[in-house]
């Protein structure tokens, strides 16, 4: 049976394994590290146990690592993947049955052709290569990270909290790690995907160079949500830093799942629409055709 987040699930384990061998007090050498590696060992032991890191996972285990807290790093890191896991899967068992019908429908077009003709079957063939197009011209978008995307219906505002993620997982492992603000943000922006969110946080990282407090300097570039700036805003203010950009991550996870999950309800209700109006015409024209053939006899 197909498992979307088995990847994920797998990285959790061998993180949760990795901090337990740390936390254990093993030696490093018995473990595959390697002293040499300095500050990249982490990121080499869990490379070892087949773990491919995205670099906002990169930037908080070395943040960890150079903090001693690395066995924390990689729990919260775990914690991360197993969401990641349960999201896919969740995702997966609203899309799995009608992705099953659409796929069995050109089968049956096929396979009923000496009856219905070709019209079912090439409908089919074209709907189905403009949606292949519609999502592999998404996927690029998406992966060059265009700003424009913003503007898009649905996927903006999802977006919108996704790609505020990376920076703020990595920023509040970096500050909490006692990295200072300024060089903490700046390694941050490394991990932003989005290009029209990345060139705000630059902004904002010019006017943290220039002496600014942070809730200014996201003010003055607007870089992220007006809410994620209220909750940060109000933690600086306090001398809560840390603690706001916990909130504010949280918040971030839980409103982004929520769309994810909504959105992908509403394209498996599409999907499944599609689907019982194709299986619909493929019904009414075979019989139709074979009643059709059965009076020419």
């Amino acid at each position: 049976m197909f498992h979307p987040g088995a990847k994920h699930q797998k990285a959790a384990l061998a993180l949760d394994d990795l901090a337990s061998a740390l936390d254990a007090g093993l030696p490093l050498e018995s473990i595959g590290g390697n002293p040499s590696l300095g500050d990249h060992m982490l990121l080499d032991l869990a490379g070892q146990r087949g773990v491919e890191l995205k670099p906002s996972e990169k930037a908080i285990l070395e943040a960890g690592w150079q903090s001693g807290k690395a066995s924390d790093a990689l729990r919260s890191r775990a914690a991360q993947r197993r969401q990641q896991a349960d999201f896919l899967e969740q995702a997966w068992a609203g899309l799995s049955y009608p992705i099953c019908v659409l796929c069995a429908l050109p089968i049956a077009a096929v396979l009923t052709f000496s009856i219905i003709g070709p019209t079912l079957a090439v409908g089919l063939g074209i709907a189905y290569a403009i949606l292949a197009a519609l999502a592999l011209f998404l996927a690029r978008k998406i992966g060059r990270g265009d700003p424009d995307l913003d503007r898009y219906p649905v996927i903006g505002s999802l977006l919108e909290d996704l790609r505020e993620l990376p920076y703020l997982e990595s920023l509040h492992a970096l500050y909490g790690a006692g990295i200072p603000i300024v060089e903490a943000h700046l390694t941050a922006i490394r991990t932003v995907q989005m290009r029209g969110l990345r060139e705000r946080l630059g902004l904002a990282q010019q006017h943290l160079t220039e002496g600014k407090p942070l809730r200014e300097a996201l003010e003055l570039s607007g870089a992220l949500s007006t809410e994620t700036r209220t909750l940060l805003a109000t933690g600086e203010q306090a001398g809560q830093l840390e603690e706001a950009l916990e909130r504010a991550l949280t918040r971030r996870r839980q409103v982004a799942s929520r769309k994810l999950q909504t959105a992908a309800r509403r394209i498996g209700n599409l999907a499944y629409a599609f689907a019982v109006v194709g299986v619909v015409v493929l019904i009414s024209q075979f019989y139709s055709n074979y009643f059709g053939m059965l009076k020419l006899r």
